[in-house]
């Protein structure tokens, strides 16, 4: 079998505020497999967040390792977090991140400032180009984001996130700002990109959204209460032959 992309084993994190101690998450195992499409999860306190922080190395665990691509990046010093941020993992958020003063491709473009395979101005702009052709806005590259539609803000955040071909794409309730149309057009470039290759990991609240993956894994209380195919979810099933067939049709 091959080994996975992501894993997780005893995974714990605690936050003390004041003399209260908080245990966001509570020996988490999870295994994800390269090229899977992953929904996360769970009420508000449910660890959700935490366990997304965790898995794009935004935050450390207190205790318990985490391994991705086979290397152990739970013990990883900040400066190498960071190179792993940059290179290994594309985020995509519910508020888009976008700079306001920023065109479509100077947003995307930002990645590659910070990274050592960047390349002079020209290579930039190269794969920045390539990157908004690829979800769609070859033709917006010189808008700022008052001049686009939401669906376009996150277009171009998902432009951004692939930029440095990263292993993993995480998103963070990425539809929770956009209105059913839009958010379908999205959800259709998301399983498009799974289709191409990509390891997908879905952070939503919205049983129609986790419908688009195919396996779902609910939080509470800071463990993993179920891990299922996403046909086997008793809430997220129903949603499933609609997904499925939008997924196809994109």
């Amino acid at each position: 079998m091959e080994e996975p992309i992501i894993q997780l084993q005893a995974i714990a994190k605690v936050y003390r505020v004041g003399v209260e101690t908080i245990h966001a998450l509570r020996g988490v195992d999870l295994s994800i497999g390269r090229n899977e499409m992953v929904a996360i999860m769970g009420k508000s306190g449910s660890g959700k967040s935490t366990l997304m922080n965790t898995l794009g190395c935004l935050d450390r665990p207190t205790s318990g390792e985490y391994w991705l691509g086979g290397r152990l990046v739970s013990a990883m010093k900040a400066d190498e977090l960071a190179l792993v941020r940059n290179e290994e993992i594309g985020f995509v958020f519910q508020t888009f991140e976008l700079l306001a003063r920023q065109t479509a491709l100077e947003n995307v473009e930002l990645p590659l400032l910070y990274s050592a395979t960047g390349g002079g101005a020209s290579a930039r702009r190269k794969r920045a180009l390539e990157a908004l052709e690829r979800v769609g806005l070859g033709g917006r590259v010189d808008h700022r984001p008052n001049q686009l539609s939401g669906g376009q803000k996150q277009r171009v955040a998902i432009a951004r996130a692939i930029l440095n071909n990263p292993r993993i794409l995480m998103a963070d309730e990425p539809t929770g700002n956009l209105d059913s149309a839009t958010t379908a057009e999205i959800l259709g470039l998301f399983s498009a990109l799974h289709r191409a290759g990509q390891t997908v990991i879905l952070v939503t609240h919205e049983n129609d959204v986790a419908a688009h993956c195919q396996r779902v894994v609910r939080l509470f209380d800071g463990r993993i209460l179920s891990d299922l195919p996403a046909e086997q979810d008793d809430e997220v099933a129903p949603h499933v032959p609609a997904a499925r067939a939008m997924g196809a049709a994109a």
